[in-house]
């Protein structure tokens, strides 16, 4: 049975619509005995702090609070609502969170636990303010899974537009800050597909589409599958790399594992056709050091390797064969710098023996090995 609003009306109308309507009051036959005061906050007062002894609850009648922890607001409450209801249910139970005025001005009325216990319908309150705990923690529930399927959601998101080395440099500098700066020794990739840039202005764009995402995947499944990490993709080109760790036998297994993703990828391409043409892979795989971390603007910025080697690594996947200085033979489609045939094993050193030179642009002589 619900309350007559009549018994409240000694606080006003507005004050007694505010009782009926939180549910604190049903089936009381005396609420006006619970002695509800009236009281009013500005924008930014608290209500409580954490660590305050939890001695009475609120009904909010007009405005809001907030419910906050270190200073994050963790949910909002709004008119006709009770709050600090959770913490009355046990002797010496103490505020675990901050309550503060939301708006300009917050009316509450304030519900003393002693009043609650002294209320001839006590059984009656403490089971609607367990009734109350428990719509909350359902909507807590509903809230808590909505923000795990975003989550989730966010998180394929970001996986999908940055790899994995650049996410765990980002968490070690924390969200609020851009990726800090540091030099890698590495092993960095760029792969091109020979002459598709004719197609595209020749070929319908939902053609041209399918054909991209083909050989982007045919190249980026290799790549991650021997612990490499995409950089970026620059129109039907790629960027990737292999971090070389300290120690040589994991440097060179490393660099084995990059060659092995160029040779999977090479392979993979030449299987598209468009036409009866088959298309064609070039790689340039290159190690030295570079410097790695955001880059761009205060708004806008990428996490990136840059440096000499990496332009190294660029002019070797660029090279032609009117460039050829030096060397016989046509140049196979992977080209790898002797830095890296150096940091190879044996066997792969005898399988990469072509050795050409090439004229390079704004690095001059550029020497490589080919299979």
């Amino acid at each position: 049975m619900k309350p007559k609003i009549e018994k409240l009306n000694a606080l006003g109308a507005r004050y007694a619509e505010a009782m009926v309507m939180c549910g604190l009051a049903d089936d009381l036959q005396n609420p006006d005995l619970l002695d509800a005061r009236p009281f009013r906050f500005a924008e930014g007062e608290y209500l409580c702090s954490r660590g305050d002894p939890a001695t009475c609850l609120w009904i909010l009648v007009e405005g809001s609070v907030a419910i906050k922890e270190d200073g994050h607001t963790l949910f909002v409450r709004r008119r006709n609502e009770v709050i600090g209801e959770q913490h009355l249910a046990g002797n010496g139970y103490q505020r675990i969170y901050d309550l503060v005025a939301n708006e300009t001005s917050v009316e509450v009325l304030v519900v003393d636990k002693e009043k609650i216990e002294q209320h001839p319908e006590a059984g009656k309150i403490w089971r609607n303010i367990a009734k109350i705990i428990s719509i909350k923690l359902r909507g807590a529930s509903r809230r808590t899974a909505s923000l795990s399927q975003q989550l989730a959601d966010d998180t394929r998101i970001l996986h999908a537009y940055t790899n994995e080395y650049a996410l765990s440099r980002r968490m070690q500098g924390g969200a609020g800050h851009q990726t800090g700066y540091a030099v890698d020794r590495a092993v960095i990739w760029f792969s091109d597909v020979v002459n598709f840039s004719g197609y595209t202005t020749r070929t319908p764009p939902e053609r041209i589409a399918d054909i991209v995402q083909r050989f982007f995947n045919a190249q980026t499944q290799p790549i991650q599958q021997h612990g490499g990490h995409i950089d970026k993709f620059i129109g039907d080109g790629l960027m990737a790399f292999w971090v070389l760790g300290p120690a040589a036998e994991t440097a060179r297994g490393t660099c084995a594992a990059a060659v092995r993703a160029a040779e999977e990828a090479v392979a993979a391409v030449s299987g598209i056709t468009i036409g009866d043409q088959a298309l064609g892979l070039r790689v340039g795989l290159h190690a030295g050091y570079v410097l790695s971390g955001d880059f761009g603007s205060a708004t806008r910025h990428q996490f990136t390797l840059i440096g000499p080697e990496v332009n190294k690594a660029a002019r070797l996947e660029q090279a032609h064969q009117d460039d050829v200085t030096a060397g016989s033979g046509r140049i196979g489609p992977i080209r790898i710098s002797p830095e890296l045939r150096d940091a190879l094993g044996e066997i792969d050193q005898k399988r990469f023996a072509s050795k050409f030179a090439v004229r390079a642009k704004n690095i001059g002589t550029l020497e490589f090995f080919t299979s």
